[in-house]
C-alpha cells in the first residue's frame, strides 16, 4: 500500500518523523505535516535535506495516494476530513510501522503488548521467563533492554509505534540477533506480531479530540493481527469487543476467578495464589508465593497475562513457575526496598495515577512506622501528567493517614500551601525523596508515587 505511493505523514511530533524517514526508501514521495508545529527549524530542515517535503499547514488530500496519521489525531483536522470525503486511504502510524517492518523481523518471535495498565510489568515478567532459554530484547517505557546481559541498550524511546523502528535499528547496529522481541506499544498493534497482547481496557478514556475511545484503537491489535498468529487477550476485553477472528489462535486470561478464561486465578492474595490454565488440551496450575519484595496484588494482571503468553509459546509450566517465584519486583512498580534504614516503596513510573497511589498507601499501612509520601509529576507531558484536581481529592481523603506529604512538580505548588505544617514541595523526584528522608527516621516508611519517565 505504501510502496511507490505519494504519501503524507501527519504528526511529526509523535513518531511521524521516524516513519517519514523510513518511507523515503519505499514510497514515490514523502510529505511530512507538522500538525502541532512543535518541531524546530533545524529539525524541519534536516527532514527536507533527506528529501521529505515539509508543511506546517494542512495540504490538499487529493495531492496524495495515502495519508498516514496517528490514531489519536482529531479526525476533523482538515486534510483528514477531506480524505474521508474523497475516499483517499488513511492508515494509522501503527499499520505503517507494520508494513515497514514486514521483513525486518524475520527469524525472531515478535510479541506486541498494548493495554491501559500492566504493559510494562507484563513485558518485564516475560523477559524474566523467556530469557532463561532464549535471547530476548524488550522495548518498554523503561528502555530498550538486552535480557541476556541484563542491560539497557538505549534510553529515551517512547512507546509510540514509530519507536519500534528506532529500537530495531539500535538492535541491528549492536549486531544482535534476538530470538524474541517484546514491544510495549500504546493504543494498538502494528500487525507484525506473532503474539499480540491486550492486557486490559479498564479505565478507558477518550482520544482523537474526544471522538473515540482508546479501547477502539487497542482493538486494532485484534483486527490487524496477521493470519496464523496468536492473540492473548484479557477476558473482559474479549467479551467487550464481541465477535472475533477465526484465522488466529485466541487465548483469554482473567485476573480474577473466572473459569471461562483459558488462564485465570483460582485464588490470589498478598501471601500467594494459584493460576489455573486450560489451553489446547493442556491443563494445570502454577503456584505463586507471596514476598516482602513487592505487592503481589499490584502485579496480578501482569502475572496472569505473562503466564498466558509463556504458555502460548510452549514454555514449560515449571520454568514459568520458577521464574515467577524468583521475581523480585520491577523498579518503580510497587517494589519494596530499604533506603537509609527506611522502608522504601517505589511506585514512581510513567503509568502512575491516583488509583495506583492509593494502592501504594494501602500497601504501606501493613508496615509499622510513620508514612511520608512523595506524590506528583516530574513532567506533565508524561502520559498527560497527574491531574492536580485528583491530587487535591487525594489530599482531602488521605492526609490524616500519613505523617507528611511531599508534592512534586510545578503544577502541585499551590496545593502545598493547604497545610504548611504537613505538606511540602520539591521540584523533582530525587529532591522529593531527599526531602522525605529528612522528614523520617529509621524504620519509617517512604512511599514514592511520582509520574515520570524511568
Amino acid at each position: 500500500m505504501l510502496r511507490n505511493s505519494r504519501a503524507a505523514v501527519l504528526d511529526l511530533t509523535h513518531g511521524g518523523a521516524v516513519i517519514a524517514r523510513k518511507l523515503t526508501k519505499i514510497a514515490a514521495s514523502v510529505t511530512g505535516i507538522d500538525v502541532y508545529k512543535t518541531l524546530s527549524h533545524e529539525e524541519l530542515e534536516a527532514l527536507e535535506h533527506e528529501g521529505i517535503r515539509i508543511s506546517q499547514m494542512p495540504l490538499n488530500a487529493s495531492d496524495f495516494d495515502i495519508l498516514i496519521a496517528p490514531v489519536h489525531l482529531d479526525p476533523g483536522y482538515p486534510i483528514l476530513a477531506e480524505a474521508e470525503n474523497e475516499n483517499i486511504p488513511v492508515v494509522s502510524h501503527h499499520a505503517a510501522v507494520g508494513e515497514i517492518l514486514r521483513s525486518a523481523l524475520e527469524g525472531s518471535t515478535v510479541i506486541e503488548i498494548t493495554g491501559t495498565r500492566a504493559k510494562t510489568s507484563t513485558s518485564i515478567l516475560l523477559g524474566e521467563i523467556l530469557s532463561k532459554k532464549k535471547k530476548v530484547i524488550s522495548h518498554t517505557s523503561r528502555g530498550l533492554e538486552d535480557w541476556s546481559a541484563r542491560r539497557i541498550i538505549k534510553n529515551g524511546l517512547s512507546i509510540t509505534p514509530a519507536s519500534i523502528l528506532r529500537a530495531v535499528d539500535a538492535v541491528e547496529e549492536a549486531g544482535m540477533e534476538p530470538d524474541v522481541f517484546i514491544f510495549e506499544i500504546s493504543l494498538g498493534g502494528t500487525g507484525s506480531a506473532d503474539i499480540g497482547v491486550i492486557t486490559t481496557i479498564a479505565e478507558d478514556y477518550k482520544i482523537a479530540n474526544n471522538t473515540r475511545l482508546a479501547s477502539e484503537a487497542k482493538r486494532m491489535m485484534i483486527l490487524d493481527a496477521k493470519p496464523g498468529s496468536t492473540l492473548v487477550i484479557n477476558y473482559d476485553a474479549l467479551r467487550f469487543f464481541g465477535a472475533c477472528r477465526t484465522d488466529v489462535c485466541i487465548i483469554s486470561f482473567s485476573d480474577s476467578v473466572n473459569a471461562a478464561a483459558n488462564v485465570y486465578y483460582e485464588n490470589i492474595g498478598s501471601d500467594g495464589g494459584t493460576i489455573a490454565y486450560y489451553i489446547g488440551g493442556r491443563k494445570g496450575k502454577i503456584t505463586l508465593i507471596g514476598t516482602q519484595d513487592y505487592d503481589l496484588i499490584s502485579y496480578k494482571t501482569a502475572f496472569v497475562c505473562a503466564v498466558a503468553v509463556a504458555l502460548a509459546m510452549d514454555i514449560e509450566p515449571d520454568q514459568i513457575e520458577r521464574s515467577l517465584q524468583e521475581f523480585k519486583g520491577a523498579e518503580g512498580r510497587m517494589r519494596k526496598t530499604v533506603l537509609a534504614g527506611r522502608t522504601f516503596i517505589d511506585n514512581s513510573n510513567s503509568g502512575m495515577n491516583i488509583k495506583s497511589a492509593e494502592k501504594a498507601l494501602d500497601y504501606a499501612k501493613s508496615e509499622e512506622g510513620r508514612i511520608v509520601m512523595v506524590l506528583g509529576e516530574e513532567a506533565k507531558e508524561v502520559c498527560e501528567g497527574l491531574d492536580p484536581s485528583g491530587v487535591e481529592r487525594f489530599i482531602e481523603k488521605h492526609l490524616d493517614e500519613i505523617y507528611s506529604l511531599v508534592l512534586v512538580g510545578e503544577r502541585m505548588k499551590s496545593l502545598a500551601s493547604k497545610n504548611i505544617n504537613k505538606i511540602y514541595h520539591a521540584g523533582n523526584l530525587s529532591k522529593g525523596i531527599e526531602f522525605a528522608q529528612q522528614l523520617t527516621r529509621e524504620k519509617d516508611i517512604i512511599i514514592s508515587c511520582v509520574k515520570c519517565f524511568r
